[in-house]
């Protein structure tokens, strides 16, 4: 009788083990999953910017207050492009677009896997060498699919599929862009940012399990698969004339990428990749 209470005792011990390491995993492809979406959902936008001839924008739902258990806040993400109205001629001017027409949802969206959101605080650009690093990033209120109009965060493509920053000028042109997955739910608290509270956190307060990409300004996509990555301090120089660096392992999410990463990679002391080569001694 002992013998066979301690066998069901190390039955239940190794059970739960592997209840949580198969928790675990579904995380992490949840999360990978999202960053798939996140990626389709960009070439689709550049991709209906340049075959409609206007500018397009990535958005994603910003509504807090829906506490619902299908809530769409930082999870809800569709494409929009600007109709521009029919009678009249209005162009554009560099980032500006005609206020003539309006932004009309190409498609119904997608949301984000159950407990995975977009995280606009850690979501930062790329910065300059002097350190700043504003969001590119846009914020609005526009009209979504069974919604009506909500509070949105947006990318904006123009006509030829590059990426914009809408309040970009000279002195603050668009930079590359992070866009950041965590694995998280909705509340309040001191450990709460833009309502979402992150499952778990590292020994340096980062979401663990944190993904995402980087948008270059020709549009080009590269993705974040470590913490390191999505972390990194990285600055938006040596930037070629493709609008993109070698950064985060050179992974866009093609072969081109892959290519041109083994050939001039960058690799900072800790491992990670490195749009900037360190400077000798």
């Amino acid at each position: 009788m002992v013998e066979l209470l301690v066998v069901i005792a190390i039955i239940g011990i190794l059970m739960t083990m592997s209840a949580g390491v198969l928790r675990d995993a579904g995380k992490g492809r949840s999360v990978d999953s999202g960053v798939d979406m996140l990626e389709s959902l960009v070439r689709e936008a550049r991709a209906t910017a340049q075959g409609n001839d206007t500018y397009t924008r990535l958005v994603i739902a910003d509504d807090p207050k829906d506490q619902s258990a299908d809530s769409r806040h930082l999870r809800y993400m569709t494409v929009q492009m600007f109709r521009k109205n029919d009678n009249k001629n209005n162009g554009y001017d560099g980032t500006e677009v005609s206020q003539d027409g309006r932004w009309v949802s190409v498609s119904a969206g997608v949301m984000l896997p159950p407990g995975v959101f977009f995280s606009p605080h850690y979501s930062r650009a790329l910065e300059w060498a002097d350190g700043s690093g504003n969001s590119m990033i846009g914020q609005g209120s526009e009209r979504l699919s069974g919604k009506g109009y909500t509070r949105v965060y947006y990318l904006e493509f123009d006509e030829k599929g590059r990426f914009v920053f809408p309040n970009a000028d000279p002195l603050n042109p668009t930079r590359p862009q992070r866009l950041v997955l965590i694995n998280g739910r909705l509340g309040s608290g001191r450990r709460a940012h833009d309502g979402v509270i992150p499952l778990e956190l590292d020994d340096q307060n980062r979401p663990v399990g944190a993904k995402g990409i980087v948008v270059w300004p020709m549009g080009d996509v590269s993705l974040l698969r470590t913490t390191e990555q999505v972390f990194a301090d990285v600055e938006a120089t040596d930037i070629g004339s493709g609008g993109r660096a070698n950064s985060f392992g050179g992974d866009s999410g093609s072969k081109r990428g892959e290519r041109a990463a083994k050939k001039k990679p960058r690799t900072l002391s800790d491992g990670t990749k490195s749009l900037k080569a360190k400077k000798k001694n």
